[in-house]
């Protein structure tokens, strides 16, 4: 039976992106101040993201928080004070081949993620390499060269979910993270069993902190996760609906406080 409760945790986890951060991108004066003072009364607050840790970092620093940075969906944890890596999952190098080649050989848009940078040819850099992370795209003409270096992820970007692709490559015991973003639908390959979940579960046991004592709190269905395994979980309202059905609670949208609504009560006690 997993124990649950809304009182102050050891550690909280906390997602960016439909989180944190409103639909602008920003983090709110009041969350902030509510992450603050979980952090004074005690609490150990770690960000748990999909992004990659150059975008993340800036965050972590307007929040104070210059400890381990989980990011990449758990496949990379840096140390936010001085850009130490902690631990890197990378694939092995025979299953991000394959799925490069295959990925070539399909015409997809494929870009893979390397030392801080997403790395794909030209064309593909021109099509989705904008935007707040436009500085962390670097072109290469063959990705079959740029393997040389450790690799943590190969994503394809298309218009449909890349079905047969997973079929095709299931061989490789890799895991699928399946996405969409404004009508481009994503499939990214990483370490099996690659997750938030996965992250924040070893982290917690690092730290000698019980599952009980964690708190986490997301939206997208890699959040679910996360979520579900700590001792509270709380998801969005904007949530995906697998991640608000494996929590405790669900609170407002991020565009209405609603990690500072959760942060508040526990400080209360209300």
């Amino acid at each position: 039976m997993r124990y649950r409760s809304a009182a102050l945790p050891k550690l909280m986890a906390i997602d960016l992106d439909g989180t944190v951060l409103d639909s602008s991108g920003r983090i709110s004066v009041r969350t902030k101040a509510a992450i603050a003072a979980v952090r004074a009364a005690g609490a150990r607050v770690v960000i748990v993201t999909y992004r990659a840790y150059r975008s993340a970092k800036p965050h972590a620093a307007e929040l104070g928080l210059h400890v381990p940075l989980i990011c990449v969906n758990g496949a990379l944890v840096k140390d936010a004070s001085d850009d130490s890596v902690l631990e890197s999952f990378p694939l092995a190098p025979a299953a991000a081949r394959a799925a490069v080649v295959y990925g070539i050989e399909h015409a997809y848009d494929t870009c893979l993620y390397i030392d801080e940078f997403y790395v794909a040819t030209p064309d593909v850099v021109a099509k989705y390499g904008r935007g707040w992370e436009k500085h962390q795209w670097l072109a290469a003409p063959d990705l079959r060269t740029a393997l040389e270096h450790p690799t943590l992820m190969v994503r394809y970007f298309g218009d449909h979910r890349f079905e047969q692709a997973r079929n095709d490559l299931r061989h490789l015991d890799l895991e699928e993270v399946d996405d969409s973003i404004e009508g481009v639908f994503e499939l990214t390959f990483m370490v099996k069993g690659m997750s938030k979940r996965f992250a924040l579960e070893r982290f917690s046991a690092d730290l000698g902190i019980a599952r009980e004592d964690v708190m986490a709190i997301g939206d997208g269905a890699l959040d679910a996760g996360m979520v579900g395994w700590a001792g509270y979980g709380v998801a969005m309202a904007n949530g995906a609906q697998v991640t608000r059905d494996a929590a405790d609670e669900v609170t407002l949208t991020n565009d209405e406080d609603g990690v500072a609504v959760v942060l508040e009560r526990l400080l209360t006690g209300a």
